[in-house]
């Protein structure tokens, strides 16, 4: 009968490795979703501080509340608009809403960078096509 203890201490052993192995999955997959969002949250360093919008004079720039041609229009920029502040880029719009469109908004939607921008307190994301390097004011 000594094997029992002997039994019993690999069994509660192994429930501490698999317990271990459960969080470290965990945690993995926490900072693989996270991290999924960086982009989202802050300036690539290649981009500058600031924008100005790149349009002939009488055109409007839409800002919209997320990345994509579908969402809510929150306002417009007129054209040379300047001092905008760059909060981020990313290219295309998020993956299920890119693959439930149509086939000509998936073509668009792949070349289409979007940039988060705030300016005289209004944030959103626009087409970054659109958006040109510009100096602070």
């Amino acid at each position: 009968m000594s094997y029992l203890p002997d039994s019993v201490a690999a069994m509660k052993a192994t429930k501490a490795v698999k317990s271990v192995l459960h969080v470290g999955v965990l945690a993995t997959v926490l900072s693989l979703s996270v991290s999924s969002f960086a982009p989202l949250a802050q300036a690539n360093s290649d981009d500058p501080d600031y924008f100005r919008v790149k349009m002939d004079k009488g055109g409007t720039l839409n800002v919209r509340k997320n990345p994509s041609l579908k969402a809510q229009k929150v306002g417009a920029l007129q054209a040379e608009t300047n001092g905008i502040v760059n909060l981020g880029c990313h290219i295309g719009m998020p993956y299920l809403e890119w693959r439930n469109s149509t086939t000509a908004i998936r073509k668009v939607e792949t070349r289409r960078k979007w940039c988060n921008i705030e300016y005289n307190g209004m944030t959103g994301w626009t087409a970054g096509q659109y958006l040109e390097a510009d100096l602070p004011e």
